[in-house]
């Protein structure tokens, strides 16, 4: 009699077994590039620095309504926007970033500044190509 009420259990139990499983196998690595570029957004080319290499990944938090000092990059960098919407501002030339874009900064692009225009704090990735002892940024 009990042997009755366990056989559906075992039924699904070990049925459950027979049913396709996904295999690790079948997923695959996704690479999507996100920019590609030997020039910054100022149109500048830019190139590397003598000195010991060093490369740094930042990521930058700008309150809503911030503005950034004007500033200078001594090094080339990535700029992944993550969340927000961003001013970019370059003399007459501006910008808009949003969630999901990405760009470059020439070591050559010259004095700019950037404001979180958007309605939540913005959140940047910044990869940077620099050598040892260089800031990031220098204030104008």
């Amino acid at each position: 009699m009990k042997f009755k009420k366990i056989i559906p259990i075992i039924y699904l139990l070990f049925g459950t077994l027979a049913l396709p499983q996904p295999s690790i196998a079948e997923e695959k690595i996704v690479v999507i590039p996100l920019i590609q570029s030997s020039k910054g957004l100022s149109g500048k080319n830019f190139n590397y620095l003598e000195g010991k290499p060093e490369l740094r990944l930042l990521k930058v938090k700008i309150p809503v309504g911030l503005k950034t000092p004007v500033h200078t990059h001594p090094s080339p960098m990535l700029i992944h926007v993550t969340r927000g919407r961003l001013k970019h501002v370059r003399g007459e030339e501006i910008n808009f970033f949003k969630a999901g874009d990405a760009f470059i900064e020439s070591n050559n692009g010259g004095a700019h500044y950037v404001k979180n225009v958007g309605k939540k704090p913005a959140i940047l990735h910044v990869g940077v190509v620099s050598v040892v002892g260089m800031p990031t940024t220098i204030n104008k």
